[in-house]
């Protein structure tokens, strides 16, 4: 009996495992559209995961229209259906990414974004993507409706360390995230740093490439 009360111990406190797709990331992170689009396939999660990177890309490149039908793809497929943490955070995601297109929109789309993250933290806590998604929404939110950018740089930490463990998607976007709260928190040297260390793991990903931190 106490090596199974050890072993439930030990499983609760491991990490949630997340979706990963290192095809799909890499094409992503190189804005290879039309590569993304060919990866689409009878995989739910996965064809609604390429739907959100194909709207960052366009989001990147000012091309709102795209974006908008991708994110309304997700947005229809998940909204009060999602079942897994991972569909959970994604949906949460993509309802942030929409607030980017029609800002006068977030207190309508606040409240299903909060509500997918609290089901996710509910089945665990130690879910990687979940935590990038709610440091995300930490960051982006105004101070007086609840927005904290160093709690935000909290759950960026503690996701890193679950990816440490194991992968999963948005690792990237952690990191970048976080070189972007260091910086708004004034630590400029760390985000600096940060964000160059992004730089030499991921060449290849354009965002953070492109990305200069003197005009957030």
């Amino acid at each position: 009996m106490k090596k199974l009360v050890t072993l439930l111990v030990a499983f609760s406190l491991s990490p949630a495992f997340g979706w990963d797709n290192n095809d799909i990331d890499r094409a992503w992170r190189a804005e290879q559209s039309d590569h993304l689009q060919k990866l689409i396939s009878q995989d739910r999660f996965a064809g609604l995961y390429i739907h959100y990177r194909l709207a960052m890309i366009a989001l990147n490149n000012d091309d709102k229209k795209t974006a908008k039908v991708s994110l309304e793809t997700i947005k229809d497929s998940l909204k009060k259906s999602y079942q897994t943490q991972d569909e959970a955070a994604l949906y949460s995601a993509a309802l942030g990414l929409s607030i980017t297109l029609k800002p006068w929109q977030a207190a309508f789309i606040a409240g299903d974004a909060e509500d997918a993250l609290a089901y996710s933290l509910e089945i665990s806590e130690e879910h990687a993507p979940t935590l990038m998604v709610k440091g995300i929404a930490l960051h982006n939110t105004p101070s007086l409706l609840g927005g904290d950018k160093a709690k935000a740089l909290e759950y960026f930490d503690k996701a890193l360390t679950i990816y440490q463990q194991t992968e999963a998607w948005g690792l990237e976007d952690a990191w970048l995230w976080k070189a972007k709260t260091l910086y708004k928190l004034d630590r400029t040297a760390d985000a600096e740093s940060t964000l160059q260390a992004l730089k030499d793991r991921y060449p290849d990903f354009k965002e953070a490439q492109n990305l200069n931190l003197a005009d957030l």
